[in-house]
């Protein structure tokens, strides 16, 4: 079981989860999802784009561990931002996973109307729908801007976060502000040299540990929340196995001189993945009005 942490709003959220990005296929996320509730796991990650919230729903429902006791997140998709879409859209995550709340709801991306979509998650708050929202992929000034727009602050901004992009700047400004960093592709990319450091595997066999394992320490003992993808079961056991060791000050030190400022993904400051995302949005809303 994994220690917890206070949101801005009083709720206690895992320190750690299951990501559930590219596991496709239902049955496989079905069985990973109860693997990991079985074996401690509290916080499951799903966001609308990922097309398993039925799966995630089902493991939820049929697992032994009661509902009280599972965090459960799901982000909105940039087609369902704004004002009544974004409450439709949020009903309906719920009507496929067959819940009758979420402890989580973000927006997935910092574009189009994410103010509108802001004030629905808002709304979905307030009337006991979702217990916590905040917002994914903001950068500093995005968040400092929604905050003054905001009755309600974001509890968790998620983002990419690992030893090679270590968000520095951002990670203070949360700090500051209260709210909550969570990391999302917190080992990097499966081919990635960053499993492959040395100084990464020198921590790992002073501590008895994996290179993943030390990855994941590193980013907890900065204050991330972390929710690493696993589809087999050793790599779920690996994963939740972080808490029984603490790096000193001077290997933190050691491992954020890695830091490379560099994106796994898409840099969403550059204009042409803004430009990116605008289509997708004005693509996907044309085929809804010729439905």
């Amino acid at each position: 079981m994994t220690a917890t942490i206070q949101l801005n709003n009083g709720i206690e959220i895992p320190r750690e989860g299951l990501g559930t990005y590219q596991l496709k296929d239902l049955t496989e996320c079905k069985r990973v999802v109860l693997d990991a509730l079985e074996n401690g796991y509290r916080l499951i990650d799903t966001a609308q784009v990922y097309h398993n919230e039925a799966a995630v729903g089902a493991a939820i429902r049929e697992s032994a561990v009661a509902r009280e006791q599972v965090f459960v997140t799901t982000k909105v998709w940039l087609p369902f931002y704004g004002g009544q879409a974004t409450i439709d859209a949020v009903k309906r995550s719920l009507s496929r996973m067959g819940l009758d709340y979420l402890d989580l709801v973000l927006l997935h991306e910092p574009y189009g109307d994410y103010y509108g979509a802001y004030r629905a998650l808002e709304r979905l708050q307030q009337e006991g729908l979702v217990r916590a929202i905040g917002v994914s992929n903001f950068d500093a000034s995005q968040l400092l801007d929604l905050s003054h727009h905001a009755e309600i602050p974001p509890a968790v901004n998620q983002v990419e976060l690992n030893v090679y992009q270590q968000q520095v700047p951002l990670r203070r400004f949360q700090r500051a502000n209260q709210i909550a960093l969570e990391a999302w592709a917190p080992l990097g990319e499966v081919q990635e040299p960053i499993l492959r450091e040395p100084l990464v595997h020198q921590l790992a066999t002073k501590y008895h540990k994996t290179p993943g394992q030390i990855l994941l320490r590193f980013l907890t003992q900065q204050g991330a929340i972390v929710i690493p993808k696993a589809a087999q079961h050793q790599h779920l056991m690996d994963n939740i196995r972080i808490w029984d060791f603490t790096m000193t000050p001077g290997e933190l030190g050691m491992l954020a001189k890695l830091d490379k400022g560099r994106w796994l993904s898409p840099d969403r400051r550059a204009l042409t993945t803004t430009q990116h995302y605008m289509d997708l949005i004005d693509q996907t809303k044309n085929q809804q009005r010729r439905l």
